[in-house]
């Protein structure tokens, strides 16, 4: 699969979501990488997807994704490390009679040691590819005053401590 925005995964999550006869088999985990960024992994009994998400603005982000593979048992093991907490997306989907949104929610697993790990042992190439992508349209982004604005805003925040 190409790497897709991540409006386009969650229309294809949604899409299989919908087919599923085992739907409390499904996992999700996420995890911050070096750069900072989140890597989501979303897994049906069979297959999982990853995405990537840069968060651009107090409630902004941009992604983009793919199907990663098939799942296996260290696979499974491995989305069932980290703390259980909340988790909620919200996708925006275009479409040209209505504008309507995905959204999904649920308790996911958090752990930035266990995406890594998926992230480095199991998908490197695809990896790389989304690195690159997300950086390219980063960079393509900066180029307009505004979301430059809102991304170093955003940035400042993140480094701000909470108590």
């Amino acid at each position: 699969m190409a790497i897709k925005s991540s409006a386009d995964i969650a229309r294809i999550l949604k899409e299989n979501w919908d087919k599923s006869k085992a739907k409390a088999d499904w996992r999700v985990l996420a995890g911050r990488n070096p750069k900072g960024r989140y890597d989501m992994f979303i897994g049906s009994p069979d297959r999982f997807w990853q995405l990537k998400l840069e968060q651009t603005g107090n409630n902004e982000v941009m992604g983009f994704g793919l199907e990663a593979g098939k799942i296996d048992d260290d696979i499974k093991r491995i989305f069932g490390t980290g703390a259980p907490i909340p988790f909620g997306l919200v996708s925006p989907q275009s479409h040209k009679k209505n504008d309507m949104a995905i959204i999904m929610g649920g308790i996911q697993h958090y752990s930035s040691d266990s995406t890594h790990s998926l992230c480095r042992d199991y998908i490197s190439d695809k990896q790389a590819k989304l690195d690159d992508k997300l950086d390219s349209e980063i960079e393509r982004m900066s180029g307009d005053p505004i979301l430059r604005r809102r991304y170093k805003e955003q940035k400042e925040r993140e480094r701000l401590s909470y108590l």
